[in-house]
């Protein structure tokens, strides 16, 4: 790697983990299109994304004094259902092309953002009914394209939790599906040498800047930078497509 695409990989990495540490989301949905624009193929893109998002969800869960553990009980069948399609997913991604990844990705950030500025305002009070569904859609997306949050983040958004309560909950679910892919990326042999120097590389400066968001989070308000995000993570998801439709 030459040094400017390592600074480069580090400031993806800086940027999506501070949007993660302010709202609890959002490494995949940005540095995955990133890595992909800047030539990274799925095979090496998807595993370096999630093996960070690991440590970054594990820091950001031991940073919150009031997270519990015990939160599992209530989404285990969620978590169990999403593993399982995560493996089915993350098998097929060698087999799927780069342009339908790419499609992929940029589909669901332009879902994402619409779901953002719309935010459905209905209430789904027997939340547990979908967990099955939910879980086996944003598993066959995260072992695909590493994005499987969206479903998840639809689901739990609308289910009357309160704040805390749901970042906590989305991202110790976000950690399992993270954790799933990372095994399931190591079974069928995506960390090469190439992608475990990535991750070393873009580590300390995603956990750096994950704790910088978090206490952003409690003193900053999230409007204006949230807005300033759904507004990149469209043009992101606009260009993969076309991209995509143009290498066809």
């Amino acid at each position: 790697m030459t040094t400017e695409m390592i600074l480069i990989l580090i400031l993806v990495f800086a940027v999506s983990a501070l949007l993660k540490g302010w709202a609890g989301f959002g490494t995949n949905l940005l540095a995955l299109p990133l890595l992909l624009l800047l030539g990274y193929v799925k095979t090496e893109a998807v595993p370096i994304v999630m093996s960070v998002n690991v440590v970054l969800n594990i820091v950001i869960l031991f940073e919150n004094k009031k997270f519990r553990f015990s939160a599992f009980r209530d989404i285990w069948i969620m978590v169990l259902a999403g593993g399982i399609f995560t493996f089915i997913g993350n098998f097929y991604l060698q087999e799927s092309s780069e342009e339908f990844i790419r499609i992929l990705v940029g589909v669901v950030l332009i879902l994402f953002v619409l779901n953002k500025i719309f935010h459905p305002t209905f209430v789904i009070k027997h939340k547990e009914r979908y967990f099955i569904l939910v879980g086996m859609l944003s598993g066959a997306l995260n072992g695909l394209a590493g994005l499987g949050g969206l479903p998840a983040l639809i689901l739990l958004s609308n289910s009357g939790m309160k704040r805390d309560r749901f970042k906590a909950t989305l991202v110790l679910y976000f950690l399992m599906m993270n954790i799933f892919v990372v095994i399931s990326s190591y079974v069928n042999g995506y960390f090469t040498s190439f992608v475990l120097i990535n991750i070393g590389y873009a580590l300390p400066a995603a956990v750096a800047l994950t704790l910088v968001g978090v206490y952003l989070s409690r003193r900053v308000s999230e409007k204006w930078f949230q807005r300033s995000m759904l507004v990149v993570l469209f043009a992101l998801g606009v260009n993969l497509i076309v991209r995509a439709v143009q290498a066809l």
